[in-house]
């Protein structure tokens, strides 16, 4: 193990050589005997025993604090990364175009279906029993 290997499992697992992973304790011990990796795990240890002290903070700072980063957050600009023309995509801007879409491409089935000539044929007749039935009120929905 290099001393450069040492000092970043001193800097991942801290001060005790006991938490490292197991394959790497022997090797570590070894440096630690050296002064070098002495300073190295004393610093670490120095680090572990202020990470492992929990802060006290009054409760009163603690909602300052909290209303302060509230405000903040409410006071930024909010930021719309929509395009102007994507409101047009929305449901009630798209009820006129089906609407519209719809009743061509009736128009055109119509027009497909039934001849120049006035003589009743069967996708006319169809087409006419479906209007027929919607208009007694059989085809609403309950």
């Amino acid at each position: 193990m290099t001393p450069e290997q040492f000092r970043q499992l001193a800097e991942t697992w801290g001060g005790d050589v006991e938490r490292w992973p197991e394959a790497t304790r022997e090797a570590a011990r070894r440096l630690a005997a050296s002064a070098e990796g002495a300073a190295v795990l004393d610093e670490q240890g120095r680090l572990d025993r202020l990470l492992a002290v929990a802060p006290e903070i009054e409760t009163a700072r603690a909602d300052r604090s909290s209303l302060l980063v509230l405000q903040r957050l409410a006071a930024m600009p909010q930021q719309n990364h929509r395009p102007s023309w994507y409101r047009l995509l929305r449901w009630p801007a798209l009820v006129p175009a089906a609407s519209l879409a719809c009743s061509a491409l009736v128009g055109v089935w119509l027009a497909g279906a039934m001849p120049y000539v006035h003589s009743p044929s069967d996708p006319l007749s169809v087409m006419s029993g479906v209007f027929d039935v919607y208009a007694m009120g059989f085809g609403s929905v309950q």
